[in-house]
């Protein structure tokens, strides 16, 4: 229970802000949405940095971070998963259930923050990125709900099965993944987070997290190579 309870608070924090956005969404002002998803971008920034600090080893996390980097932009990670996004909705069309539960699951779902905050939660127990989530995305579902309809709150399902899932394989990875090999993950990963949070806070934010994502092999890759005697940094 302890390695999906991210998952489960943050499928609960969809169907509450559905339900807030049924009932009374459009009250809320362009103006206040916008305020509310930056001082969110401000907290997620913090759990980012918190998560990397202090950073184990910089230079492996800095070449773990542009190796990604490049090889994310080389696959073109970013633009398939909005073109993915972009396809799925033209898919939809405009019928009532159907939007609000494929726009919410793809929202919900596809993004580094849901990859994330899973592999923390089945790592090491803890579930703070998904918590974090949970508050973002039932944000998002005020707005959602009151646009799109009520499959906004189908979709929370998805968001847990999904979230829970790869919380459990991490859960599963965790004896491997442990020790230096962990702390190196997790720094990576937190300054990823850090770099969601400035996407939010900042509205021209352009940091391509979807790129980021392969970010997260490099640490066991340059492990295995200095174990090797092949990486002496």
């Amino acid at each position: 229970m302890q390695h999906i309870a991210g998952a489960l608070i943050n499928g609960l924090g969809i169907v509450l802000g559905s339900l807030i956005g049924l009932v009374g969404g459009r009250r809320f002002s362009t103006d206040f949405r916008q305020q509310a998803l930056r001082v969110i971008g401000i907290v997620v920034i913090l759990i980012g940095f918190k998560m990397a600090w202090p950073l184990p080893d910089p230079i492996n996390t800095l070449l773990s971070l542009e190796l990604g980097l490049g090889l994310g932009t080389w696959l073109h990670i970013e633009d398939r998963i909005e073109q993915f996004g972009r396809w799925a909705e033209s898919r939809v069309g405009t019928a009532g259930f159907s939007k609000g539960f494929i726009a919410g699951t793809l929202i919900f779902n596809i993004g580094a923050m849901s990859i994330l905050g899973s592999l923390q939660n089945g790592l090491t127990g803890r579930f703070t990125i998904l918590a974090t989530k949970a508050v973002l995305d039932g944000t998002t579902a005020i707005i959602l709900t009151s646009v799109a309809g009520w499959g906004v709150i189908a979709a929370s399902v998805v968001t847990a099965l999904y979230e829970g899932s790869l919380s459990l394989l991490a859960s599963d990875l965790a004896p491997v993944l442990r020790g230096v090999l962990l702390t190196d993950i997790t720094a990576v990963g937190g300054l990823m987070i850090a770099a969601i949070g400035i996407n939010f806070v900042f509205e021209n934010g352009t940091i391509k997290i979807g790129n980021l994502l392969p970010a997260l092999i490099f640490p066991i890759l340059l492990l295995w190579l200095k174990t090797h005697g092949l990486y002496f940094l």
